[in-house]
């Protein structure tokens, strides 16, 4: 058994394939305990257009129907993955007013205004040059996005380089951002927020979590959530496996599941 997968995508989200109902069903026939469903709103969207209101209605739907279908045989949560809130602070906060939410995930997927609002998973970065510039930004929108502190577990912090180094091949690190990573985790710290390892839907964990979680525990970081970032039932799980075992062997000794907003350790 798996105690948590606290970052799932459905059909709710532009990019899902399947719905809450079949999604979750996956999750607990592959021996997930805790489920949760964060489906995107990002206030700028993968159009690079602003979004200034998120409707709610079909999350309300599927979640229902895919609780009646659990039946109690897994914990089902209501979450969201809150994207690009740096475009416009007033807004994520407006869609955070939804009753009964369990947990919030804080994220970045786009750059900047200043930078056109590309969505990462777009953009071609065809020279490690480039992929500094955007990675500047990135972490001007993280630091902003940390301050806010209007989330609960910070959402794939290596994200970009994703496409940069996995996808395009460029040799990028984030070396030169280390100070400004250990700043980052200090303020999740300082302000009771958890950080995410987040598998990819991947047999193969990021190594930069290694040194995250190593970081993170060394600044005194206790609060961590995981989650495989699954689009379709077929990738349900991929990854949690690997993600449990790197958080064990950094000394980790519990999992954390928010319920109510509310961080809740679950012992490994």
């Amino acid at each position: 058994m798996l105690p948590a997968d606290l970052h799932l995508h459905s059909t709710v989200s532009f990019d899902g394939h399947n719905s809450r109902r079949e999604m979750a069903l996956a999750a607990r026939d592959r021996g997930i305990r805790t489920i949760c469903f964060t489906d995107h709103y990002d206030v700028v969207n993968e159009k690079n257009e602003f979004v200034p209101v998120y409707d709610w209605t079909p999350a309300r739907r599927e979640h229902a129907e895919a609780k009646a279908a659990l039946g109690g045989s897994a914990e089902l949560l209501y979450g969201l993955e809150l994207g690009n809130a740096p475009a416009d602070f007033s807004a994520a906060a407006a869609a955070l007013t939804e009753p009964g939410l369990d947990f919030v995930l804080g994220s970045i997927h786009n750059a900047s205004k200043a930078m056109g609002w590309q969505d990462y998973y777009y953009v071609n970065f065809e020279s490690p040059e480039r992929c500094y510039a955007y990675l500047d930004d990135y972490f001007d929108q993280e630091e902003q996005l940390v301050q806010w502190g209007n989330f609960d577990s910070l959402a794939h912090l290596p994200y970009p380089l994703r496409y940069m180094s996995g996808r395009d091949g460029q040799p990028v690190t984030l070396g030169r951002y280390e100070e400004r990573i250990v700043e980052i985790l200090r303020k999740l710290i300082q302000n009771g927020k958890a950080l995410e390892v987040n598998s990819g839907k991947s047999w193969r964990i990021m190594p930069e979590y290694g040194w995250l979680l190593e970081r993170y525990a060394d600044l005194g970081g206790e609060l961590v959530t995981v989650g495989c970032d699954a689009h379709r039932v077929e990738d349900v799980g991929v990854g949690l496996e690997q993600a449990y075992d790197l958080l064990k062997s950094k000394g980790y000794r519990y999992v954390t599941v928010f319920r109510g907003r509310r961080p809740c350790p679950t012992k490994l």
